[in-house]
C-alpha cells in the first residue's frame, strides 16, 4: 500500500485521493485547493472525479459567489468507512508505538524514514525503520523481535519492511554521518525520546 494515498487500498486512481483529501479536513476545498493538496493530477481530472463522487451522494457542493466548495458528505452511510481508510497511516504509525512499546526492553530510539515518512511510496514500496537497541538485549532476543516486526509490518500494509538496527554506541559514532542526516531530515519517530534525533540532528549540522 502507498501510506500517503490508503484509499488506494479499495480504489485506485484519483477518485480515491480526492476522497483521502476531503477526509483530511472539515472544510470545503476548491479544485485549485485539490489540486494542489493532492499533486500529479490535472483540474480536469479532479473535476471528472468531482462530478462521479457528487453524484453517489458523498460529496457535497456548496456554491459561494463564483466559487465551489467540495466536501466529504459526513452523513453520508459511506462515510465512516472512507475516514477509516483515509486515517490508515496514524493507524500504522500507532500500531507500531504499541507494538515496541510491549517488547520487555523497548528500543531506545525508533523512527521511520525514507519514502515512508515523505509521502513518496508507491505500492511496492520498502518501509523503512530505523531502531537503536536498549542495553542489555541479547542478540537472539533483539533478532527475534526484529524478525518478528518485519513480519508484522508486512502483515498490517502488504509492504516489505526494511530495518536497519544499532545500538547507541555505533550510533552515537555516527550521529555525524550522511545516513543519519537524512534520518533528521525525513524521520516519523514512533519510539523513544524525540531529544535524541534532536541531538543526532545537532550534531549532523555542525560536521
Amino acid at each position: 500500500m502507498e501510506l500517503q494515498h490508503p484509499l488506494a487500498v479499495v480504489t485506485a486512481g484519483v477518485d480515491g485521493e480526492v476522497l483521502n483529501a476531503l477526509a483530511s479536513t472539515t472544510s470545503g476545498l476548491t479544485v485549485p485547493q485539490l489540486v494542489a493538496v493532492i499533486g500529479a493530477r490535472s483540474p480536469a481530472g479532479i473535476r471528472r472525479s468531482l462530478e462521479r463522487l457528487t453524484t453517489q451522494g458523498i460529496v457535497t457542493r456548496q456554491v459561494v459567489g463564483r466559487t465551489q466548495l467540495f466536501s466529504l458528505n459526513r452523513e453520508h452511510l459511506a462515510a465512516g468507512a472512507i475516514r477509516d481508510l483515509a486515517g490508515l497511516r496514524s493507524r500504522f504509525l500507532e500500531r507500531l508505538r504499541t507494538t515496541v512499546a510491549a517488547w520487555p526492553e523497548p528500543p531506545v530510539f525508533g523512527a521511520i524514514y525514507g519514502s515512508a515518512a515523505r509521502g513518496e511510496m508507491h505500492a511496492d514500496s520498502d518501509i523503512d525503520l530505523l531502531l537503536v537497541r536498549p542495553p542489555g538485549v541479547g542478540d537472539d532476543q533483539w533478532t527475534s523481535r526484529l524478525a518478528q516486526l518485519t513480519s508484522q509490518v508486512t502483515q498490517w500494509t502488504g509492504n516489505d519492511a526494511r530495518i536497519v538496527d544499532m545500538d547507541e554506541s555505533e550510533a552515537a559514532a555516527r550521529r555525524d554521518s550522511e545516513f543519519l542526516r537524512n534520518i533528521v531530515r525525513d524521520a516519523v519517530v514512533f519510539a523513544g525520546r524525540e531529544d535524541w534525533l534532536e541531538r543526532a540532528g545537532r550534531a549532523g549540522h555542525a560536521a
